[in-house]
């Protein structure tokens, strides 16, 4: 009994000794990889539409600049920057987000585009220049 007793105390002493090992995981910053940085604009547009833009922009001038676009159905739609003179152009073709200054435009397809703001409330379309 004792030596039965002698194991099972000395099992737990060594038990307690032993490193915990974790189920978490580190995230580990690649060298190679982008830096970005990132953007969070939320603009309120005509037809009650509510759009959440994260606007990513990469440090190394070789990677694209993106704008995440929330608010929109389920997922997340995701638009390549373009060049442009003046103010900002994002799209795929099918979307796009086009703006300067405080104003966007939102366009989805053929649809009549949403005219949208950063501030609360949605300019009215004579104060769109």
């Amino acid at each position: 009994m004792n030596k039965q007793l002698l194991i099972i105390t000395t099992s737990c002493l060594l038990l307690g000794c032993a490193e915990p090992r974790s189920n978490m995981t580190t995230n580990k910053i690649d060298e190679n990889s982008p830096q970005l940085k990132t953007k969070n604009v939320k603009y309120t547009c005509s037809r009650n539409t509510v759009l959440s833009v994260n606007f990513t922009y990469a440090i190394n001038k070789n990677e694209q600049n993106l704008a995440i676009i929330n608010g929109v159905g389920k997922q997340s739609i995701i638009l390549p920057s373009k060049a442009v003179t003046s103010g900002f152009l994002y799209t795929n073709g099918k979307y796009m987000l086009r703006g300067k200054g405080q104003q966007v435009t939102w366009t989805v397809g053929r649809m009549t585009p949403y005219q949208c703001s950063i501030a609360d409330k949605v300019l009215a379309q004579d104060d769109v220049k």
